[in-house]
């Protein structure tokens, strides 16, 4: 794209921003989105601005259970970083009761399907619990079609699923 390093991350971050206008995504997309070291660029430059912003998930106790939110609308595919957001989180904590709130989630593909089995087993390894509350309807049918409602319990009522713990 452009040989100035410093244009090119102010495209960059404008394109994450979603403040370009439709000409420039698009001739930006058919670039970083084909070419393998401008796609890595891209996803650094997303990563180190996720990290410097504010926490997208926020974890609240109630009892010994953990309740893992996202703050703002999420989505959980592969070029998400909602995704690797939710595993540093659970992977960086010892909790063993995990309720995962799934209400802000628009999107899941597989990538987002396996980062949950991820969690799943990372919590069931120390001898815990993992359930989801409040998929969308279009989360909670990738869920059933995928069966995975059937390994994780997933419920429409917190109350429901915080009792459920017990």
């Amino acid at each position: 794209m452009d040989a100035d390093p410093i244009r090119r991350e102010q495209t960059i971050a404008q394109y994450l921003a979603r403040k370009l206008d439709e000409k420039a995504r698009d001739a930006f997309e058919s670039h970083y989105l084909v070419c393998q070291d401008c796609f890595e660029e891209l996803r650094a430059a997303e990563l180190v601005i996720a990290g410097l912003g504010p926490a997208a998930i926020e974890c609240t106790s109630h009892s010994d259970i953990t309740v893992v939110r996202f703050k703002e609308s999420a989505e959980l595919t592969a070029a998400s970083s909602s995704l690797s957001n939710l595993l540093n989180t659970l992977e960086g904590r010892s909790d063993t009761k995990v309720l995962i709130d799934l209400s802000r989630v628009s999107r899941i593909d597989s990538a987002g399907l396996g980062m949950l089995m991820r969690c799943y087993t990372h919590t069931v390894r120390k001898a815990g619990a993992l359930k989801l509350v409040h998929p969308a309807a279009q989360v909670k049918r990738v869920l059933s079609m995928t069966r995975i409602d059937s390994v994780v319990p997933t419920f429409d009522d917190e109350n429901a699923a915080l009792q459920s713990f017990r």
